[in-house]
C-alpha cells in the first residue's frame, strides 16, 4: 500500500517537473525569438548596405559640361565664343568662352529685341498705342528679321539710330554701344544681354508685363528658316537669332538669344560668336552647347 502511494506521488512528481521544463523551455525559445527579430530589424539589408557603402558618382558642374563640350567644338569648329546661361528656377549663372571673358561681340540681328523693347518703353511713357504700321514693322522685325522694317521704326517711330542708346543705358548695359552706321553692328558683351533677357522675361520696370508678353510672343513664331541656335534647347523656346559677315573676310558674326522652357523649369541662354568661317558652324556650336544646357537643367 506504501508502495503504490510512493509511486502515485513519483509520478505526479515527475510530471509536475516537466510542465515546469516545457514552461521554461517555451520561455527560452520566445525571448531567444524575440532578440533575433529585433537584430533583424536593425540590421541593415545586405543591397541597403552596399548602396550606403558604394560611393556616390560625383555629378559634374554645368560649367565643366560645357567647358568640356566647348573646348571639343572649337577644335572642330574654331571660333571666338562666349556663352552665358542663367538658371530661372535656381538663380544660378553658368558661362563658358573660349576666348577672354566679357569680350565684345558685334548684336547683329539680336539687337532687334532690344529695339522692340525700347519703341514700347517709348510708346508706354507717352501713353500711346502701336499703330498698326507699327506692329507690322515689329512683327517684320521679329518673325522674318526683316531688316528695312527695323531701320524704319529706328528712324520714323524713334528718331534715328542713336536712340538706341537709350535703353543700353537705362538697363545699366555699359558695355553695349549702338553703331551709328549699321544697328547690327551695334556692340555688346553676354553679360549686357543677360541684363536685357531679365528685363523682358522676370518682373520689369522698364516695360509693362503686357508689353513683355507681345514681344516674348513674337518671339515664339520665328520664321522655321531661322529655327536655330538658342531654338534647338526644347519644344518650348522664345528666341531671336543674329547671323551677319562682313563680305570682305567672310568670316561670320553668328548669335542667339532667348528662354528654354521643359515643363516647370526654365533658363534665359546668351551666345555671342564671331570668327566663324561658315554661318552653319556658327549655328552648330550654339546649339550644341544649348542641348548640353537642357540636358543638364531640364
Amino acid at each position: 500500500m506504501f508502495v503504490n502511494k510512493m509511486k502515485k506521488l513519483i509520478k505526479i512528481l515527475l510530471i509536475l517537473l516537466g510542465v515546469v521544463l516545457l514552461v521554461t523551455l517555451g520561455f527560452w525559445v520566445f525571448n531567444s525569438m524575440t532578440s533575433e527579430q529585433e537584430e533583424v530589424k536593425e540590421m541593415p539589408s545586405s543591397s541597403s548596405q552596399e548602396i550606403t557603402e558604394r560611393p556616390q558618382k560625383e555629378e559634374k558642374n554645368l560649367e565643366d559640361e560645357l567647358k568640356e563640350k566647348g573646348d571639343q567644338l572649337a577644335e572642330e569648329y574654331p571660333n571666338s565664343l562666349e556663352y552665358r546661361v542663367y538658371d530661372l528656377d535656381t538663380e544660378k549663372t553658368y558661362s563658358y568662352t573660349n576666348d577672354e571673358e566679357d569680350k565684345i561681340y558685334e548684336t547683329a540681328s539680336i539687337v532687334k529685341v532690344a529695339v522692340a523693347m525700347l519703341l514700347f518703353h517709348e510708346k508706354e511713357a507717352a501713353q500711346e498705342e502701336l499703330t498698326d504700321e507699327e506692329a507690322q514693322r515689329m512683327s517684320d522685325m521679329i518673325l522674318s528679321s526683316d531688316n528695312e522694317a527695323t531701320t524704319a521704326l529706328l528712324n520714323e517711330s524713334l528718331g534715328g539710330f542713336e536712340s538706341l542708346q537709350m535703353i543700353f543705358d537705362d538697363l545699366d548695359m555699359n558695355d553695349t554701344t549702338v553703331n551709328l552706321g549699321n544697328w547690327g553692328n551695334s556692340t555688346t558683351t553676354a553679360k549686357d544681354q543677360m541684363k536685357l533677357l531679365k528685363e523682358l522675361y522676370l518682373p520689369s520696370e522698364y516695360i509693362t508685363e503686357e508689353a513683355q508678353d507681345y514681344i516674348i510672343d513674337l518671339m515664339t513664331q520665328i520664321d522655321d528658316d531661322q529655327s536655330w541656335g538658342v531654338y534647338a534647347g526644347s519644344d518650348d523656346v522664345s528666341f531671336k537669332n543674329g547671323w551677319l559677315t562682313d563680305g570682305v573676310s567672310g568670316v561670320w558674326i553668328v548669335t542667339s538669344i532667348g528662354k528654354v522652357t521643359q515643363g516647370d523649369k526654365s533658363y534665359l541662354a546668351v551666345a555671342l560668336s564671331d570668327e566663324n568661317e561658315t554661318e552653319e558652324a556658327g549655328r552648330q556650336v550654339i546649339e550644341e552647347l544649348v542641348q548640353v544646357t537642357s540636358e543638364y537643367l531640364l
